[in-house]
Parts: structure tokens; sequence; C-alpha cells
């Protein structure tokens, strides 16, 4: 007891330098760590200030939300030897009769992302949850032997519950079901969706659970794909999660958004993202069905619609980090006449923004609706004191009066569109596991050209005069939210 006094008597004297002996010790470790790892040069100078500037604080804030943990590993767990093969290492490119100058952009996109771009898909657009919850249940319900679904929000309300039973049912006859929620996602509504299922007997996990006692979880690192796979004959993916406020005829507070019912070879890919990310979450590999043509009824009309040449792009912060934005950055070069971008948070960053800077000034007309209102207002500050910088050169955007649009379309001149997951946020393409398709059609491009007129129609153009006219209060606190924008 004695010797325990002394030791608090001397911690009292010495307090202050050992307070400043551990600030100084914990800054140098965070701030070489930042050097060391850290690739932009802004970033890493306002990473060190805080650290420096707030002591212990700013080195935790570092390690929680500043470290990319995922990338090595993603390696360790991603064994490449429990993949199949859809890399295209030894088979020569195919061009599938698309446009000449699109060929430069598909040799770059082999380089970017090894993965094949499929012909004979089908892509179908499904308008918010009214027409796109009943398709997918419909699916679920029709399962004969695998359902697969991943989704970031799983809300238990009586939307989630249709969905909830419709696995339990098929799970019942015998069908094997997975459902990979987010960790964080998971949170957003206070009866967890996973506990309703296992009670039912669904097997479920968590990718990247906020509490785990094997390792330590980041709450900026979040799976934001949804996808759902059926038997290797249906698959659906977009931005939609499942929640009663996509219903939109009965929704509270309405959210407009598409899914896309996909079928066709592409469907492969699809499966395999959650195939990787349910062995990343479980260390279980699972063995999900492979698509077979001639598994789909009505063969001969099938083939007439499959029209669309596509591939997935996954992105995330591990192995295949970057590869949305060098997506994005590769096909923005070949535009030649329009670019027309839907979002729900439009805050790029320096690279996509001068690329976008760039193909306005060559004569593309570029067009982007976001929405008037989203649903994180410090967002909508960010982008208010971004959109004078964004309508240089003639780009022109559109703010949508409906109560929030979560849609996320990228089209390219009659012949691309990007469709998936994806914001045009720092969130999206540095912190989030996300996944979209790249497609080449025209005849999908004029269903999405439509899709972009009818949300036009109901938006009003942003103008310089209208910036202008903000209070000086609102333009400094629009651009002090900027500078935590990648964080948002």
């Amino acid at each position: 007891m004695h010797i325990f006094e002394e030791l608090l008597g001397w911690f009292y004297i010495h307090w202050v330098t050992i307070t400043v002996i551990l600030h100084i010790s914990v800054s140098l470790l965070t701030s070489l760590h930042v050097l060391l790892f850290k690739e932009n040069e802004g970033t890493s100078l306002a990473w060190i200030g805080l650290v420096i500037l707030s002591p212990i604080v700013g080195s935790l804030f570092y390690w929680l939300f500043g470290i990319n943990r995922i990338k090595r590993l993603a390696k360790k767990k991603h064994p490449k030897k429990s993949k199949p093969d859809f890399r295209h290492q030894e088979k020569p490119i195919n061009f599938h009769h698309l446009p000449k100058h699109w060929h430069p952009s598909i040799i770059a996109g082999h380089t970017i992302h090894p993965v094949n771009y499929l012909a004979n898909n089908s892509i179908e657009l499904l308008i918010n949850g009214d027409i796109a919850y009943p398709a997918m249940i419909q699916s679920i319900h029709s399962a004969k032997r695998y359902v697969v679904l991943s989704s970031y929000i799983f809300d238990c309300d009586a939307l989630g519950s249709q969905f909830i039973n419709a696995l339990a049912a098929a799970n019942k006859r015998g069908v094997v079901v997975n459902v990979l929620l987010d960790g964080i996602g998971i949170g957003y509504s206070w009866r967890k969706s996973d506990q309703a299922l296992n009670k039912l007997g669904v097997k479920t996990a968590r990718f990247l659970p906020a509490i785990s006692l094997t390792s330590i979880r980041f709450i900026n690192l979040r799976n934001h794909r949804k996808i759902l796979c059926v038997d290797g004959e249906e698959a659906y993916i977009g931005g939609m999660n499942v929640s009663q406020s996509n219903v939109v005829k009965s929704a509270v507070n309405p959210i407009d958004d598409v899914q896309f019912k996909v079928t066709g070879p592409v469907i492969d890919q699809i499966s395999q993202v959650f195939t990787e990310d349910w062995f990343f979450a479980t260390g279980e590999l699972i063995q999900f069905p492979l698509y077979n043509p001639n598994d789909r009824p009505n063969t001969t009309q099938q083939t007439s619609e499959q029209s669309v040449v596509a591939r997935v792009i996954q992105d995330g912060p591990d192995e295949d980090h970057n590869k949305i934005r060098w997506t994005l950055i590769n096909a923005l070069v070949c535009a030649q006449t329009s670019v027309k971008i839907i979002t729900p948070y439009f805050i790029p960053d320096r690279t996509l923004m001068t690329s976008l800077h760039a193909a306005a000034l060559r004569g593309v007309s570029i067009e982007i609706i976001v929405p008037q209102h989203s649903d994180i207002p410090l967002v909508d500050w960010v982008m208010q004191a971004n959109f004078l910088r964004i309508i240089e050169h003639g780009i022109h955007i559109y703010k949508n009066k409906r109560p929030f649009d979560h849609s996320k379309i990228v089209i390219i001149d009659n012949i691309w569109s990007f469709v998936g997951s994806t914001n045009w946020d720092a969130r999206s393409l540095e912190f989030n596991f996300e996944i979209n398709l790249e497609c080449f059609d025209t005849a999908l491009n004029a269903k999405l050209t439509e899709l972009f007129n009818v949300k036009k129609q109901n938006s009003v153009i942003v103008t310089e005069a209208e910036m202008n006219d903000f209070s000086t209060l609102k333009k400094i606190r629009n651009n002090l939210f900027r500078l935590f924008s990648p964080y948002l």
C-alpha cells in the first residue's frame, strides 16, 4: 500500500512531463505512419496537423478513421486459389462489335479490372421499391437451389418483414440461403433483421461488425453493396436498400431509387462478389451455382432481348481500391456528345472533377442531377460550396425537387452506362465496398436517358446568381464543412 501511495505521488508530481513524453511519442509514431501510407499530400498534412495540435485525441482519431486496414487483411483472407477464374489473362480481348473509339477504353478497362466483358445480358430497370421489391420477393419465392442477399441497410419494418418471410420460406423448403449485412448499416433499424432471420433458421453474417472479439473494426469502412442472386438465373443490383421508405406510394419519407434486374452470364461475376464478401466475413467458401442459359424458360425469347455487353466493377479499401474511380475517368475520356449523371451525393475529388471539365471543354454536354435536399444536410452544404466550381465550362447541375432521389446512374453518349451502388463522393470511392455494372447497349441507354429526362423535368437548374446570393454566413458554413467532405 505504501509503494502504491509513493507511485501515485510520483505520478502526481510528474504528470505534465509524462503527458508531454506520451504525446510526443504517440504523435511521432502516428506522423510516421501518415508519411509512409497516405498518398494525398493535403490529407497527410491535415492529419499531421491534427495529430500534433490535438494531443492524444488527434492520434486516436487517425487510428480510428484514417487507416485502411483492410488492404493487407483482404489479401490474406482472399487467396486467389479460392476464386473462380473470371480473369482475361489467357484470352484475347473481345470488343463485341462495339464502336471503334471505345476499343481503347475496353483495353484500358481490362487493365484497370481484369474481368471480361460478357455479351448476351439483359438489364431491366425497376423504378422504386413499388416495382423492385415485388419482383425481388417473387424471385426468392421461385428459388429452387440457392439465394444470396447482401444489403447495407435491411430495415426490420413492414417491408423488411416481407423479405424475412420469403427468405425463411425458401430456407424451409430446402433452398440454401445466405444473408450478409453491413456491421454499421444494421444499426439503422432498432430491430435487427439478422436476429429475426436467425430465429427462423436463416444463415446470416455481419460484414465488419462494429463490435468484434477477434479484431478491431473501423466505422468508416462499410459494405455498401446491394446484391440479390437466385439460382444463378437472376440477379438484382443497384442502390436500393431494403426499407419501407423506398415504397414511394405509401412511405412517410419516400426515397426514389432504381434497382436493376439482371439475367445473363454476368450474373456469375455478381455472385462471385458476394462469395468473396461472405468468405471475408465468415471464412466459409460457398459454392453458388453458375449461370446456365438452358435453365432459363423461354430461351429463344430471352436471347433476343439480351443485347447488353456488361461486366462487374467492384471497389473497396482493399485490392480493388480505385477501380471505380479509374473506370469513370476512362469512360469520360471517350465521351463524344453527352454525359448524364444522377447521384444523391455529388462531391467528386479533384481528379474526377478535372476529367468532367476536360470533357466539357471538348464540347461534351454534361448534365448532373442531385437532390434538392438529401438525407444529410451537411452533404447539402458541401455540395453548395462546390457548385460554383463545378458549373464552370458549361457543366449544368439540376436539383431534383422530389423528396429525396437516391438513384445512381451514369450515361455516356448512346452506348455506355454505369449503374450500381456507388455515389460520387469520397466515402463511396475511398472507404466503401461497392459494386457496379459497366454496360454497353444503345437500348439500355435509351431507357436510362428517358428516366433522366423525367427526373430533369422535375428539377431546377443551379445558377451562378443563386450561389452568389447566399449570405456570407452560409458561404462560410458551406466551405467550412467542405474541408471535412472526405469523412462525411
